[in-house]
């Protein structure tokens, strides 16, 4: 018997990420190689290499944990819980807190297992969406207040700035405005901190929800500002100490532990990632130059509602066309991947790009040499 639904985005990537030969939605930034880590860390090799192949703890590696606590103000390695990737972190941790009948606000459009997972646990889930308002993405405090006073209190809001895929970013005042509802009612907040680091403006950088707020949950993973996927290694950071050790009851359920290799070289990439994220910072920086000229250069193809941080964007067709259309003759006629908005249940003339990877340049040549071969117009199958 199906228990979920079809995951939408992961099945499309399935299908193209490793055929399609110019990726332009993806969501996460530049990887590296083991080398590359070696050569900011000359011992990784050597600590690689007499490691033993053994079960690794539940919770994480305590040196793992212990590097990771310092992203934290304040915080000690058991308030970290180490996870594979960040989709084991978001299953355990709604396993762990969700029951049947619980109120469950999610913003929205969202990473599908956000909500997807709280929907066939049985809760209520209330959409909380983004909106384009004054020239950004705007997750607007007084509409969650709105969705507070529906009914009965929710167990846990769901939040992910910056965010998947508008690029939007709360301002701290909206921040503390979304803490405060939250915090009044006494829900849990969930944070989907993935992209925090790859704020355009790093003045602009919120505090994580565990440092923010009491009853907060942090998510993060290396797969994003770091682009090292291919560990997967990710956490959840909270004070409250009740949810990590419900959360340890169901990791004994699935993953048990986190591979051991992975939990090495995370190590090492964590003691540098200042390094890492700021090459990526300077490749999302240089690629933002490019797409706003595309941008400006193409009002027939597509608008877009410029991020305010990540590295992904969300512009809408300028034409009636629905992207899934427009993606399937773009990836088939030039080897370009673009992400279509229906992928997150929304409006279909919305699109994801990602601009993360230094191949984008290329990818962006792709497309307009794609885009000048006909007008925008001749992309609608109608």
């Amino acid at each position: 018997m199906a228990f979920f639904e079809p995951f939408r985005l992961e099945r499309y990537f399935a299908r193209w990420e490793f055929s399609a030969p110019h990726l332009l939605c993806c969501s996460d930034c530049e990887s590296v190689s083991v080398a590359d880590l070696a050569a900011l860390d000359p011992g990784l090799p050597g600590r690689l290499s007499s490691l033993r192949l053994g079960y690794t703890e539940t919770r994480g590696a305590p040196p793992l944990r212990q590097v990771i606590a310092r992203e934290y103000p304040g915080a000690s390695s058991e308030e970290i819980f180490v996870h594979a990737g960040a989709e084991e972190a978001i299953l355990n941790l709604c396993l762990a807190l969700l029951s049947a009948g619980d109120r469950v606000v999610v913003n929205f459009p969202c990473y599908q297992s956000l909500a997807e997972i709280p929907k066939t646990l049985g809760c209520e889930v209330l959409p909380w969406e983004w909106k384009e308002a004054g020239g950004r993405w705007v997750l607007d405090p007084d509409d969650l207040e709105g969705i507070l006073r529906s009914g009965a209190d929710p167990k846990l809001i769901v939040l992910n700035a910056p965010h998947n895929p508008t690029g939007g970013l709360p301002t701290k005042e909206e921040l503390d405005a979304i803490v405060s509802a939250a915090r009044r009612v006494g829900a849990v907040v969930l944070m989907d901190e993935v992209y925090r680091r790859l704020e355009h403006d790093p003045a602009r950088r919120l505090p994580s929800i565990r440092d923010a707020y009491e009853n907060g949950v942090a998510l993060d993973v290396l797969s994003k500002h770091a682009g090292l996927a291919g560990l997967r290694i990710g956490w959840l950071a909270s004070r409250r100490s009740d949810i990590l050790d419900a959360v340890a009851v169901v990791k004994d359920y699935n993953t048990i532990c986190s591979s051991g290799p992975s939990e090495v070289i995370a190590e090492s990439a964590i003691r540098h990632l200042g390094d890492l994220v700021d090459r990526n910072r300077r490749i999302v920086a240089d690629n933002l130059t490019l797409l706003r000229r595309f941008f400006a250069a193409r009002p027939e193809f597509a608008a877009w509602t410029e991020p305010e941080g990540s590295s992904v964007a969300f512009p809408r067709l300028a034409f009636p066309a629905d992207s899934e259309a427009v993606a399937e003759r773009l990836v088939r006629e030039a080897g370009v991947l673009i992400l279509p908005g229906s992928f997150y249940g929304y409006d279909s003339r919305y699109f994801r790009i990602g601009f993360g990877r230094a191949s984008l340049p290329v990818s962006l040549a792709r497309l307009e040499d794609w885009l000048d071969k006909g007008s925008p117009a001749s992309t609608d199958p109608h």
